[in-house]
């Protein structure tokens, strides 16, 4: 079992993925009022500890939320080191940090923006956790425009999780812009030995999803067993198929209540955002059209909730929850699902990771024991010079034996004084 703490969570589509396949969350981090009722009512988290110095979350916002087991932190920034004491051994930090500074929505400000620094906030967070909890994995998601941001906030967080801080000048792309896929091994005396991160573009109507979402996940491994790579990339004849899982959701995105006879269209909606149902979009961000619904009988809406939630891929009403003494508003569910991530991918990335760390746990086991070398040393009174014995395996009879150490270990030493030699 895997254990997670979520940051950025939203209505939790990383929860919805993952908990099925095993994985135990151990805490979550979101201070939106509505986003934290989904929260307490689907994965039964508490209401934040912590709030952002903001009007936008009075305190009597959450009044509401009662109970729960799973502590919900609240704001990210505000979470302390004896905070992460108390959750113990944690596997795996997932997040996906706001993506307006990324976006055409958000202007594209990058890390100028306050909310692109939160993915550096993120980066800490990581590397806190790698010292306190033993965190093993980073998965990070945003939109793909963050791998053409002119202020390089991908090369930030990638040179921030590689080095162990930001105290190491950014990754730089090898053109432009970042390509859609990559792979980083970290394993140079400027970085964390060890460390690999893999990232890649994914489009959630490829994961059986009525609806164009290409988004860019990002994956770190701290654990020297396994790659990043290992997790986003598949190898020739281990192609994801998600009936092996769960059942394909590629129904109509009108399947919802409120249908009107054959739906003409469009066959996939376009990339839902938080204003409602997709509507208002910037110009450049996609055809308004991708998002109105038209029927055979001359029937012409835009999608439901439900529907919003159907191509997200999470169960029916998931966002349908009391607020307070009222359910939910529309605009409310809206903005909390087309703000989320989509429940397949997030999947396939669960999946994988298990996967990984469980090949890798099974080589562990197979493994046998690195040989170990045994020394003794002793004076040759005749020829008056020292004479040094040696052994390979178990320690030798007889007194005057001392462990040198395994053939690994001798090596890494080896390795580390030729670079000190020739720094």
């Amino acid at each position: 079992m895997m254990r997670v703490l979520s940051t950025f969570s939203g209505i939790s589509a990383a929860s919805c993925a993952w908990m099925p396949l095993g994985f135990e969350f151990a805490g979550y981090c979101e201070p939106a009022a509505f986003q934290s009722h989904v929260l307490n009512a689907r994965c039964d988290a508490t209401a934040p500890k912590y709030l952002p110095a903001d009007p936008d979350f009075a305190p009597k916002k959450y009044k509401s939320i009662v109970g729960g087991s799973v502590v919900n932190f609240g704001d990210v920034t505000q979470i302390s080191d004896d905070d992460l004491r108390a959750l113990g051994p944690v596997d795996v930090l997932e997040g996906g940090s706001p993506c307006q500074a990324f976006s055409i929505s958000g202007l594209r400000r990058g890390l100028e923006d306050d909310r692109g620094n939160l993915t550096l906030a993120f980066a800490d967070l990581a590397l806190r956790m790698r010292e306190i909890n033993g965190l093993r994995f980073v998965v990070w998601e945003n939109v793909p425009g963050v791998l053409s941001d002119e202020t390089n906030g991908f090369g930030h967080l990638m040179a921030a999780l590689a080095s162990g801080g930001r105290g190491v000048h950014a990754l730089v792309p090898p053109g432009r812009s970042w390509p859609c896929a990559g792979h980083v091994l970290a394993d140079d005396e400027d970085y964390v030995q060890h460390t690999t991160l893999a990232w890649r573009v994914f489009d959630s109507q490829l994961f059986g999803l009525a609806q164009r979402r290409a988004r860019v996940l990002l994956c770190a491994s701290f654990d020297p067993t396994v790659d990043a790579g290992s997790i986003l990339f598949e190898h020739e004849g281990t192609a994801w198929d998600p009936a092996e899982i769960g059942e394909a959701q590629q129904a109509a995105p009108a399947s919802g209540a409120g249908s009107a006879g054959e739906l003409v269209w469009p066959p996939v909606l376009g990339t839902l955002n938080a204003s409602g149902a997709g509507m208002s979009r910037p110009a450049g961000q996609g055809n308004e059209l991708d998002f109105v619904l038209v029927f055979a009988d001359g029937t012409v809406r835009r999608p439901t909730p439900l529907e919003c939630e159907r191509a997200q891929g999470f169960p029916d009403c998931w966002t349908d929850v009391a607020v307070g003494k009222r359910q939910a508003l529309d605009i409310e569910r809206y903005r909390g699902i087309g703000n989320s991530m989509s429940v397949p991918v997030m999947e396939f990335v669960g999946w994988r990771l298990m996967q990984a760390a469980e090949i890798a746990e099974k080589a562990k086991k197979a493994r046998k024991p690195d040989p170990v070398v045994w020394l003794k040393h002793g004076w040759d009174r005749e020829k008056d010079q020292l004479l040094t014995e040696a052994s390979i395996g178990r320690q030798p009879d007889g007194p005057g034996w001392y462990r040198q150490g395994s053939i690994d270990e001798i090596e890494q030493r080896e390795n580390a004084g030729q670079r000190e030699m020739f720094a």
